[in-house]
């Protein structure tokens, strides 16, 4: 598999994606790839603009992540957390790893980030 240094090297030029941070906790997708993440803090008006989700996935340390991609579907309000959104995805494939921290990868401290490929 590919180990990748930046969120932008996942996606096509471009390409805009929501790079999403998780532990894995509301993370699910079935054997096709359909599924979802949530509760995040996003804008509902960003996120309908995204192509594609990357989910980086910590593993046990914190270098040890893997890389998640796959095409945005929509989001709807999250029915946990009022003022959050959980998005929906489909196709979505391991296509990697990294080893750089959340915030080398991603460019941003907050586990949500919006990129252009």
């Amino acid at each position: 598999m590919k180990t990748y240094k930046l969120a932008s090297e996942v996606i096509e030029k471009n390409q805009a994606a929501i790079v999403i941070f998780t532990r894995g906790e509301f993370f699910e997708f079935d054997s096709a790839g359909n599924g979802s993440t949530g509760h995040w803090k996003a804008s509902a008006a960003s996120v309908e603009k995204m192509d594609k989700v990357i989910v980086c996935l910590r593993g046990a340390k914190v270098r040890d992540n893997r890389i998640f991609l796959g095409n945005f579907t929509g989001s709807k309000p999250s029915s946990l957390v009022p003022g959050r959104l959980v998005i929906r995805f489909s196709a979505l494939q391991e296509v990697g790893t990294t080893d750089m921290t959340w915030t080398e990868f991603s460019g941003c401290q907050g586990p949500v980030r919006y990129i252009l490929g």
